[in-house]
């Protein structure tokens, strides 16, 4: 797969306009298509080519009205561009596109989540049924498949036998009622100093935008208090809001199975500290830091796990025999919205809300109380989870998992399973019939997937003379 990342400027991120963020995705696209000329489109900008289709990751969150559209409600992760809320991505995409003269046409708007159970079920073994997907990096989500008949905010006449792609957006969870969720002053600080306060508070305890901002108010916390023998910097990254990078926790927890002199270099280096008395990072000190640093995955990476056992838990797949397979005959619809649905209702708001009362009981259980205080011992990072045996094989639960923090923190889906197994409808048993497989870039591919299939759709559909 021929790909290229870049990164976007802060600048384009918080912007009253919505001009610059897209006039940015459209121009690399465009460099994109010089990089890698097809064969039968030489000139990129030639208006008589059939034009690509795209299928846009849109991550934040929207409500859908079409395969290739949607209206933005509300920006999080850092971002914060209000012109943009109340409009369709897809329209925004493709107005810079046409800036640009590109034979480019969106097709697709696709959340990440979506587009990662996409990507899993595609590449997962034909026997398996993919449940659902979930998103671990810069921010968090889940998708998973749910019947149809479960599904009551479409008014649907006859045949309820189908299934529907449910994007959670469990970023939000809390977001009503934060007392559903653990909750210290540093959660609040942190929140309050935000691009959305009061907003996608899940995300905030589990995503990766903010672990590395957690760890950098509690470390400030306790040099109000003398609790180190360290000094820092002027320009540390300490002294910075978010400063700190997630991937600093991750080098953390590496250097904890090796040995502490690994863990003091990485807190000099990267932090600027010193000992108060000496050069070095003193063994104490380095060995505090790792203790908070490995709370804060450790609840993160619980909560993650009491969420996607709410899911299970949601669809019924633990009391269903799964020897169906891929749902391979099942017919694929649209659905409209009738008219008469009040819109002004958020269906993100309304699906949480129907998973709210699972999700207070499971957290209840973990005991979650605080982010130093006592908690349920550290599942060592060499206890790694049993894989599914060959016994289970038939009635595995496959989810699809992207985004760095899964992948590159060693021991996040131990402190996932860990909590799933203390979930008394999931259990040791239960536990053990999930697959968590990495599905890297997930989210991109399974948009190029789904653009391909309405392509195809569209021609199939255009070839039998019915108009899509």
């Amino acid at each position: 797969m021929t790909q290229s990342k870049h990164k976007v400027p802060s600048d384009v991120m918080v912007n009253q306009s919505y001009h610059p963020l897209f006039d940015f995705i459209a121009e690399k696209i465009s460099d994109f298509l010089i990089a890698h000329p097809d064969q039968d489109c030489k000139n990129i900008r030639a208006t008589d080519h059939s034009p690509y289709r795209l299928g846009f990751t849109f991550s934040f969150t929207c409500e859908q009205t079409s395969l290739e559209g949607g209206t933005l409600i509300h920006w999080d992760k850092g971002w914060d561009i209000p012109e943009a809320i109340g409009r369709d991505p897809c329209v925004m995409l493709q107005e810079a596109i046409d800036k640009l003269r590109l034979p480019v046409l969106v097709t697709v708007l696709a959340n990440d989540s979506v587009g990662a159970l996409l990507t899993r079920s595609y590449t997962s073994h034909p026997k398996d049924s993919t449940l659902g997907a979930v998103i671990f990096g810069t921010g968090t989500n889940a998708a998973y498949i749910e019947k149809l008949s479960n599904v009551q905010r479409l008014a649907i006449q006859g045949d309820h036998r189908g299934i529907m792609v449910i994007n959670t957006e469990w970023g939000c969870l809390g977001d009503n009622n934060v007392d559903v969720l653990p909750r210290t002053s540093f959660d609040d600080e942190l929140d309050k100093d935000s691009t959305d306060p009061g907003a996608q508070m899940l995300e905030k305890r589990v995503s990766g935008l903010y672990l590395g901002e957690l760890l950098r108010l509690t470390i400030l916390r306790l040099l109000e208090v003398d609790a180190f023998n360290l000094k820092f910097n002027k320009n540390s990254p300490i002294f910075q809001k978010e400063g700190i990078n997630s991937a600093f926790l991750s080098e953390l927890a590496i250097a904890k199975t090796k040995n502490t002199t690994n863990a003091s270099k990485i807190i000099q280096e990267t932090l600027m500290a010193e000992n108060v008395a000496t050069e070095n990072v003193a063994t104490e000190d380095a060995q505090a830091i790792q203790l908070l640093a490995t709370r804060i995955v450790r609840r993160a990476g619980r909560l993650a796990g009491a969420s996607l056992s709410a899911i299970i838990i949601q669809s019924g797949r633990l009391e269903a025999s799964h020897k169906e397979g891929k749902y391979h005959d099942t017919e694929v619809k649209e659905y409209e919205t009738p008219a008469a649905l009040d819109m002004t209702i958020n269906s993100v708001e309304r699906f949480t809300w129907r998973l709210r009362l699972v999700w207070r009981r499971i957290l209840q259980l973990l005991g979650m109380d605080s982010l130093v205080g006592t908690s349920i011992p550290c599942i060592r990072h060499q206890q790694i989870p049993e894989p599914v045996n060959d016994r289970l094989e038939e009635n595995v639960i496959d989810i699809g998992a992207d985004g760095s923090l899964i992948e590159f923190y060693p021991n996040f889906e131990a402190e996932m399973r860990g909590a799933m197994r203390e979930v008394p409808e999931i259990g040791h048993h239960g536990e053990r019939r999930v697959r968590i497989g990495l599905t890297k870039d997930g989210s991109g591919v399974g948009a190029a997937l789904m653009a391909q299939a309405a392509m195809e759709s569209e021609a199939l559909s255009s070839n039998r003379g019915v108009r899509v």
